[in-house]
């Protein structure tokens, strides 16, 4: 700095020793009482916005295109997708239809709830959604079961049905069905029954030709909850009430049944719960590390004491700025409560560790005082003005969560500053420490805190150089993954339920979206989309018009003849007539087929039959009764609604845009007849590159495609332009003041030196370690940047000293402030590695890693390039200096 601003710097000081320090209980009772009027108006005005679509500019085009399409199809927007999965069709549904009907009686908490595929409309024209193809051997199938229905329905119990299982061993009978599926049901019903197991045979799977899978055994429920973004979990309630109605819904028969949570509502809830909980762990352990490392530094309760009260302070009038300035927090400046403890215990660490050296040389605590605010006054004041450019660089930028973090950090970094050179100073001198008196003695001094960068500069830059070149071509190699779903923790329930739908093209999450004008641009896109490489296929609304209607409507009308006689009036199965004679008799006929033709599910049967019947011979007449029913059950509860679904199916008729349910037109068409085109994927939507080429040859048809895969990847694009941007502007206004305040080209450059250096051998080192930059790591950069610039700034100071007083540099207090308060920050940050949040714990090894390397730039790898101006002095000397030991 120049010599008038020292000397009006130093002026300033002492008249703030003499008026004001002097009267440090008014100054503390003062600040404490202006914190506390500052809690109250914080706890009442401050909110949390966790709303992460306003983390970008809303201006943003593809911002623009997303609230288009919420706006034209909002039904869509903030939902919850439910899977539920049974082990039969009947199973779901049943489970299906009470989750339903108990989400629609909490209006409060659930918006609306719909089922894709239900309804009267499905039940009733269900077969013409089945290929041609399909729906022939469906009908040949059922054709070939009609007398087995026909003679249940005379006699609808179990004597009726092990009857039929005897007939149908003799193919004389009329019988043409593969009876190896029933006998395998059966024998299972059978080891059920004996066991007093809960049991149910799914007579749709049966006959149906699909006995599993998407639609069948599996189904989606989309509810739309009640959100509240004032609230830290803005789904919490919404959830709470769909884990009671599940919980209440699924009991006696449907206990087995599984049902998964995920979307972007129940994505971004567990995001938030991870990473609150991991960062509350790692805060204690941090914390934990921090005070020893304090301890190790100061030496002192008391100083430790004094820092903690100045950052409580200063923490308390920040989140005051922040409620008044921009009224809430958002899901990235909520952290800024760590950045500042990290910058703010770096000023009290400089400020403490100054004061000890001064105290150790046996300075008054006054004098030691009045000397640390002059001595450090100047850097820290200069490096709060550099920081605080880094972080005020991103407000004019499009991503709002930084730039809302820049005005708040920004400033509480002059707040920190204040408290630093206040409330600090203040508690120290009600309070002083008892410090022993250093003996000036070169012996005492370590290796380790000699000036050694300084005599080994030319191995150091030497080293560095090659380092930095090797870096520069690991540069071209750094990568970012812009899938967020990368970062969350791969245990979570929306986690594995997302990316378990990503392993089906039908059920991808990763879908694009356009909208159509008229129903012509609806079908040109659609078949523009189908050309692409990367769609399997589109949907618009005109697809759920069921294709070669009259020939499959013929089919239909065909099997209504075949089956209709005996669908009508299917009775229920009889109650308590069970008999053990009809098993018996099966039996008997069973092991006169085995004889003659060994088969392996027959032979299953027969031995499970054998364990049945002996066990029933060693009940009671009641309990071998009540065994009997409970077989009755398992076996023939399902077949009543399986007929009259069936009976329904046969009712279908020719299908147009108008008679597709009100719900279905209105999510594919909305009121002012827009029509909305989704393309599904080809590729495997894991791998990034599938996704940015899905996306790039998407927006070859329509340049304002949307939905999930485009928010993140322009999201990301945005967010790496942000960075880009803020640094250009902070690292050019920082130079220029660095240049003005110093007049001196290389004092810039080495101030800067740390910060280019960490910064490159930081981005060199996520390709080595494999791990790419994404959301949550990138907002290491500010920290770094700010850290960078500061160290370099006081290790320049002290260098300056060094020249003209001959002292030691690395056991100095500007070195010993940079290596403390460096490491407080890393165990800060660094216990976040070991959170479950992946990208949470991506930040905390980015962070801790360029943090260290921060250090040994400042540290050592400054000096060493300082030396290229004025080595032989300081050589000469530290050479004399270790000699002389």
């Amino acid at each position: 700095m120049s010599n008038t601003t020292d000397n009006l710097l130093v002026k300033t000081i002492l008249w703030w020793e003499e008026n004001i320090l002097n009267r440090p209980w008014w100054l503390l009772a003062f600040s404490v009482i202006i914190s506390g009027f500052v809690f109250h108006y914080t706890a009442n005005n401050l909110t949390v916005n966790t709303n992460t679509a306003e983390m970008l500019s809303p201006e943003l085009p593809f911002q623009q295109d997303r609230q288009r399409l919420e706006k034209a199809f909002p039904q869509d927007a903030n939902t919850i997708l439910m899977l539920v999965e049974g082990k039969t069709p009947e199973q779901t549904t049943d489970a299906l239809q009470r989750i339903t009907s108990g989400l629609q009686q909490q209006k409060d908490q659930i918006r609306s709830v719909y089922i894709p595929d239900e309804g009267a409309f499905f039940d009733r024209n269900g077969l013409l959604y089945l290929s041609l193809k399909e729906l022939q051997v469906l009908s040949t199938k059922l054709a070939n079961a009609q007398p087995f229905i026909g003679r249940l329905s005379q006699d609808n119990s179990l004597n009726g049905l092990f009857e039929l299982f005897g007939q149908a061993l003799d193919a004389s009978n009329g019988i043409e069905l593969d009876m190896n599926a029933v006998f395998s049901k059966a024998g299972e019903a059978l080891q059920a029954a004996q066991q007093g197991r809960p049991y149910q045979l799914s007579w749709q799977q049966l006959m149906m030709d699909r006995s599993s899978g998407l639609g069948v055994t599996k189904r989606f429920i989309i509810a739309k909850p009640v959100l509240d973004f004032q609230a830290f979990l803005p789904a919490e309630k919404s959830l709470a009430v769909i884990d009671q109605v599940i919980a209440a819904s699924l009991t006696g028969d449907l206990a087995d049944v599984s049902v998964r949570l995920t979307g972007e509502v129940m994505l971004e809830h567990e995001e938030m719960q991870t990473v609150s909980e991991g960062t509350a762990i790692a805060g204690i352990v941090s914390m934990f590390l921090v005070c020893i490392t304090l301890w190790i530094a100061y030496r002192s309760f008391k100083l430790m004491f004094a820092t903690f009260f100045t950052l409580t302070i200063g923490l308390i009038l920040s989140l005051g700025f922040a409620a008044f300035a921009v009224g809430h927090l958002n899901m990235i400046s909520i952290a800024f409560g760590v950045l500042f403890i990290g910058m703010g215990d770096a000023y009290s660490s400089h400020f403490c560790l100054r004061y000890r050296e001064l105290t150790l040389r046996g300075e008054s605590p006054r004098d030691a005082l009045r000397d640390t605010l002059t001595s450090t006054g100047g850097s820290l004041a200069l490096c709060t003005v550099t920081a605080a450019i880094g972080l005020f660089a991103f407000i004019p930028t499009n991503y709002l969560g930084v730039s809302e973090l820049g005005i708040i950090a920004g400033t509480s970094l002059v707040i920190a500053l204040s408290t630093t050179f206040t409330v600090l100073p203040a508690v120290i001198k009600i309070m002083p420490p008892k410090m022993r008196k250093q003996e000036d003695s070169r012996k005492t001094r370590s290796k380790l805190t000699s000036n050694w960068p300084l005599v080994y500069a030319r191995p150091i830059r030497w080293v560095t150089g090659i380092l930095a070149v090797v870096s520069l071509a690991l540069l071209t190699r750094v990568s970012i993954d812009f899938n967020p779903i990368n970062l969350r923790d791969p245990d979570t329930e929306s986690v594995k339920t997302f990316k378990y739908l990503l392993q089906s093209k039908d059920t991808s999450p990763m879908t694009l979206t356009s909208l159509a004008a008229s129903a012509a641009e609806a079908r040109n896109m659609e078949a523009r989309f189908e050309s692409l490489d990367t769609v399997s296929k589109a949907v618009t609304l005109f697809d759920f018009i069921p294709e070669n209607q009259d020939a499959k409507l013929a089919l239909i009308e065909d099997l209504a003849l075949i089956l209709g006689p005996e669908l009508d009036n299917f009775p229920e199965p009889s109650e308590g007539h069970a008999g053990i004679e009809a098993l018996e008799k099966f039996h008997a006929i069973l092991k006169q087929r085995l004889a003659a033709d060994n088969n392996d599910v027959m032979a299953r049967l027969d031995a499970t039959l054998d364990g049945f019947l002996a066990a029933l011979q060693s009940l009671d007449p009641e309990a071998r009764q009540a065994t009997l029913n409970r077989l009755e059950a398992s076996l023939l509860q399902t077949l009543p609604s399986t007929i009259r679904m069936l009976q329904n199916s046969l009712q279908a008729s020719e299908i147009d845009l108008e008679m597709l349910p009100k719900d279905m037109r209105e999510r594919w068409r909305n009121q002012d007849g827009v029509y909305r085109v989704q393309a599904l994927p080809k590729k495997d939507m894991n791998d990034l590159e599938n996704i940015r080429e899905f996306i790039l040859d998407a927006q070859q048809v329509d340049p304002h495609v949307s939905d999930l895969p485009v928010s993140f990847l322009e999201s990301m694009n945005e967010v790496i332009l942000a960075f880009q941007q803020a640094f250009a502007v902070a690292f050019g206004v920082i130079a220029l003041l660095l240049l003005v305040i110093m007049r001196n080209v290389k004092d810039t450059l080495l101030v800067l030196l740390p910060l280019l250096l960490a910064s490159l051998f930081t981005a060199a080192l996520t390709v080595l370690i494999d791990m790419p930059f994404n959301f949550a790591n990138i907002i290491a950069l500010p920290l770094l940047f700010g850290l960078g610039v500061d160290s370099g700034i006081h290790m320049a100071h002290r260098l300056h000293y060094l020249k003209s007083n001959n002292g030691n540099m690395l056991s100095s207090s500007e070195a010993q402030g940079v290596f403390y308060g460096t490491l407080t920050t890393i165990f800060s940050f660094g216990s976040l590695a070991f959170t479950s949040h992946l990208g949470t714990a991506s930040m905390g090894i980015l962070l801790a890693v360029g943090l260290l390397l921060t250090l040994v730039c400042a540290l050592v790898v400054l000096p060493a390039f300082s030396a290229l101006r004025f080595q032989p002095q300081v050589k000469t000397e530290a050479v004399n200096e270790i000699g002389s030991r």
